[in-house]
């Protein structure tokens, strides 16, 4: 009976162990990829163009036609959208990340943009798609706000097939202002209509 009892310990205890060890690796990768991340994001703010090729995926560059083609499509993009004297580097985090349970990881990292557009205060929400094959110790990515999220397949045929990606968006501070200060408006006046009192009930003679 003991005998039995210390195998259930030891197995629980591995499982314990191996459960402990993929927690570890998935906030590993998260933060190595988290780092490569901002390495691009502050290499494409300051206009290294050679370190943005160097984390960029070598799928992406070839399909803007190479080295010559991809570093002329981000330097035009960039300066299409060029950011403001008060701007800083996007602020980035990790909205999604999986492995194939060999040793690539791939995750998608949510940028979030503070600007002015046409005098208004806005946030301008756009993602990398990220792939390590090398047990994320190192990381490249793809920009998916210099395409549309259905052109990442061609762009980036690795992709695994559940690694969703959401749509970019922009957000206007006045409006999201606007649309909180309606909704606490509209339960003030819920909650300020007076409820009926129920009918008395009639005795019965």
């Amino acid at each position: 009976m003991k005998t039995i009892q210390s195998l259930c310990t030891l197995v629980l205890g591995l499982i314990g162990a191996l459960s402990a060890s993929a927690q570890t690796d998935s906030a590993a990768a998260r933060q190595k990829a988290l780092f490569y991340a901002d390495s691009l994001i502050r290499s494409h703010f300051y206009q290294d163009w050679k370190a943005v090729a160097s984390l960029t995926c070598n799928s992406a560059i070839k399909y803007y036609g190479g080295p010559d083609g991809f570093r002329e499509h981000v330097v035009m993009l960039y300066f299409h959208n060029e950011p403001q004297v008060e701007e800083k580097p996007e602020r980035s985090s990790i909205v999604r990340i999986m492995n194939n349970d060999i040793d690539e990881w791939q995750c998608v990292v949510e940028k979030i943009r503070h600007t002015f557009i046409n005098n208004r205060r806005a946030r301008i929400y756009s993602y990398l798609v990220g792939q390590s094959k090398d047990d994320a110790a190192t990381w490249k990515f793809v920009d998916v706000s210099h395409n549309s999220v259905k052109n990442v397949i061609y762009i980036f045929p690795d992709i695994f097939g559940t690694l969703a990606i959401p749509d970019a968006r922009t957000v206007y501070e006045d409006e999201e202002l606007a649309a909180q200060l309606a909704a606490e408006e509209a339960a003030n006046k819920k909650e300020a209509v007076p409820k009926k009192k129920p009918a008395p009930v009639k005795k019965k003679k």
